[in-house]
């Protein structure tokens, strides 16, 4: 029988890249800050509701949060993922197949934790996904970083390229909208007063009708960032970015600066191109300035925090991210658990009935709250209790204990 411990170890804590973690941390709280507004909203309305916040306040958090969140920490996020590979392939490389085997494993539990996420929480689960989607980087690992490159940018791209057939072939499945007819009023009913089983089908219902959305206009994305974190890590950008800190930090305020225009013109971007208000492609050319924003953010949000952790001063008040960052999983998955019992009937029924500066601010207050007690927890344990039970699962006998040695 194959024997994990001859093959494979774990990563110890201190052996962790401390900014791969920090980056995570601060990945996982713009996940919060995004999925705060899924909670109290179902995807099916998800912009409609949220304009109806009309005052400044709303719609400046609102407008804040769509433009230098949504997509940008998801993809961050999808791109740590890729470095997350990259560091366990190249540490247990020398057998490729009991390599394969064990990954595929790790994966299988990953489906597991969504598939629990999905029927008992929330409809808006991550976790399903990238256990598919790590298949094909697994597969995917040893071709090479030429082609692995322009995969990953083909691959982003290819939503833009699906939007545009879909003008000249209208048959095609929509990647921009739901495949179901429930209004928004039947959605906020059942939430906040339905029965245990109206919420769970409902739940279903919302995540399978999203079923098109997921697998033409997120998957694609998703698979090019796990690649783009794979290349990063695999050429050493990491240890580029800080040899070359000042420089790559000028370049990170280059790219921030350009999200900040392309967010701020993208309709004058995109009228300037097309006719947006008479042109079938007008959709296309304004996903491909949005995506192209997203990536220019992406990158600017890697480098940025890379470079800040190498300064002293920046690097005390970034540090504190890293205990959220070694307990990603635990901490992603508590998120749903909070909100879901405050939003759904068989909590306390609040769905619907938050404003979108409220949402911020209890974002921030909950994950302040993690932050301490994600410290306390490492102090008398090594792995927060999901990543223990993933890798318990995942590495058999060959389990690192819970508890610290002392």
């Amino acid at each position: 029988m194959f024997d994990m411990k001859i093959f494979f170890s774990s990563t110890n804590p201190n052996e962790r890249i401390e900014q791969i973690d920090i980056l995570r941390g601060f990945a996982l709280f713009g996940v919060l800050v995004v999925n705060a507004l899924g909670y109290n909203s179902s995807f099916f309305d998800f912009g409609g509701f949220y304009s109806a916040f009309t005052d400044s306040v709303n719609s400046s958090v609102y407008n804040f949060i769509t433009n230098y969140a949504a997509d940008k920490f998801i993809g961050l996020f999808s791109f740590l993922f890729g470095v997350g590979f990259s560091i366990m392939y190249l540490k247990n490389k020398h057998s490729e197949m009991h390599f394969a085997m064990f990954y595929l494993r790790r994966l299988l539990i990953l489906m597991t934790f969504g598939i629990i996420h999905i029927l008992f929480f929330w409809a808006g689960d991550i976790l399903f996904t990238y256990s598919l989607i790590g298949i094909v980087l697994l597969l995917s690992r040893k071709l090479p970083s030429k082609l692995l490159l322009f995969i990953s940018v083909f691959t982003y791209f290819f939503p833009i390229i699906y939007i545009a057939l879909n003008v000249s072939y209208p048959v095609l499945p929509d990647a921009l909208s739901s495949t179901s007819s429930i209004t928004m009023p039947e959605v906020l009913n059942i939430y906040s007063n339905g029965t245990y089983l109206e919420v769970f089908k409902l739940r279903l219902h919302e995540y399978f009708s999203f079923r098109y959305i997921n697998l033409i206009y997120y998957v694609p994305k998703i698979i090019s960032l796990f690649l783009f974190g794979y290349l990063f890590h695999k050429h050493n950008f990491f240890e580029k970015a800080n040899r070359s800190k000042n420089s790559y930090f000028v370049v990170s305020l280059v790219f921030l600066l350009l999200g900040i225009v392309l967010n701020t013109y993208t309709l004058v971007i995109a009228n300037s191109i097309v006719d947006i208000n008479t042109s079938p492609y007008s959709t296309t050319i304004y996903m491909l300035i949005f995506e192209i924003t997203n990536v220019v953010l992406i990158l600017s949000y890697i480098l940025i925090i890379l470079t800040l952790t190498k300064t002293k001063f920046f690097s005390s008040i970034l540090n504190p991210l890293k205990y959220i960052g070694r307990m990603s999983l635990t901490n992603y998955l508590l998120y749903s658990i909070i909100f879901t019992t405050i939003m759904y009937s068989y909590g306390f029924g609040k769905f619907g009935s938050f404003e979108p500066w409220q949402l911020l601010i209890f974002s921030v207050l909950v994950f302040a709250i993690q932050i301490v007690l994600c410290k306390i927890w490492l102090q008398h344990f090594r792995f927060g209790p999901l990543e223990w039970l993933w890798r318990k699962l995942t590495y058999f006998k060959r389990q690192p204990n819970l508890t610290k040695k002392t």
